[in-house]
């Protein structure tokens, strides 16, 4: 063996058995930061959301769990397609999408968008940086649950108006007030906010649209299997509700949150109120799930590495 293989060999020996040392990147404590805060929202639903009562009263339909399935992957896999077509993401970063969703649901708004901005920077090849897109696709989401929440708001104004009264009324009101201006200042400000262009932020908005609308559809079946008595207009009120109450972006597990705002509105006696309740911790337990397994797949990668 020659001199200069001998060193190598011998340096790679030594680098085996030398300490590690903790990443100096800010980047991966960033991301190590917000994995955690993911972390401590597990924790935290896993003992207040009573789980296991959730999984005890859960329908064993297997159709009523496909399209729980199709309801929960949705966003996700929507989202790839969109980071697909700008980026040819390859399927593993659908479990990036997932931790995304994840995040905005349990922490907080539009943290799911910074944890997956940090996973590109680390993980995609990409030639630029991802901000730009990562931005404009959120963007494009939230104008898109504006558009959609809107023509909502509009189509149920009559029933609306019967169960939502007084000053729940009036903050509903404002509410409509505050999304239309929201909507409307991003269309102002579109040349200056968003950095793709303008064919790519068409799809990605018809991408949006479209995810939204069958998660409506998918959550109208979940609720019918639930409350088969319940009419098409009750159906249609509670969704309404539902995507208004989606557009608070620093509100976490929302689904829990719109369940006690049924209660408020008709009375925890009423019927339709332990469903949302179990369907929104369904999907709290999804959460959890996905979360404990990418923290268990991290763990062992930087075990074996």
């Amino acid at each position: 063996m020659s001199g200069i293989a001998v060193a190598v060999t011998a340096a790679q020996g030594h680098s085996d058995h030398a300490p590690r040392r903790l990443p100096t990147d800010p980047q991966w404590w960033a991301g190590a930061l917000l994995s955690f805060a993911i972390l401590i929202a597990v924790a935290a639903q896993l003992g207040g959301a009573r789980l296991v009562q959730v999984a005890r009263d859960a329908p064993v339909d297997p159709f009523f769990w496909s399209v729980f399935a199709a309801f929960y992957l949705l966003p996700s896999a929507c989202d790839w397609i969109v980071f697909r077509r700008l980026w040819r993401l390859p399927v593993a970063g659908l479990a990036a999408l997932m931790r995304k969703q994840v995040a905005n649901e349990l922490v907080f708004g539009y943290s799911g968008e910074a944890q997956f901005y940090l996973w590109a920077r680390r993980h995609a090849k990409l030639a630029t940086s991802p901000f730009g897109a990562v931005k404009d696709v959120a963007v494009l989401s939230a104008v898109a649950g504006n558009v959609v929440t809107l023509g909502l708001m509009i189509a149920s104004s009559g029933l609306l108006a019967r169960v939502v009264v007084g000053s729940l009324g009036q903050a509903f009101a404002i509410s409509a007030g505050l999304i239309a201006a929201s909507s409307l200042a991003m269309f102002l400000l579109r040349r200056r906010l968003f950095s793709l262009p303008t064919s790519e932020l068409w799809a990605i908005f018809i991408t949006h649209v479209l995810r939204i609308v069958g998660s409506m559809l998918l959550l109208g079946v979940l609720w019918h299997l639930l409350l088969p008595a319940l009419p098409a207009t009750g159906l249609l009120v509670l969704v309404t509700m539902r995507m208004m109450l989606s557009r608070l972006p620093f509100l976490p597990a929302k689904d829990v949150v719109f369940a006690g705002l049924v209660a408020i509105l008709l009375g925890r006696d009423a019927q339709v109120v332990p469903a949302m309740a179990m369907l929104g911790g369904l999907v709290i337990a999804a959460h959890v799930a996905v979360a404990l397994c990418s923290a268990a797949a991290g763990l062992m990668r930087k075990v074996q590495g």
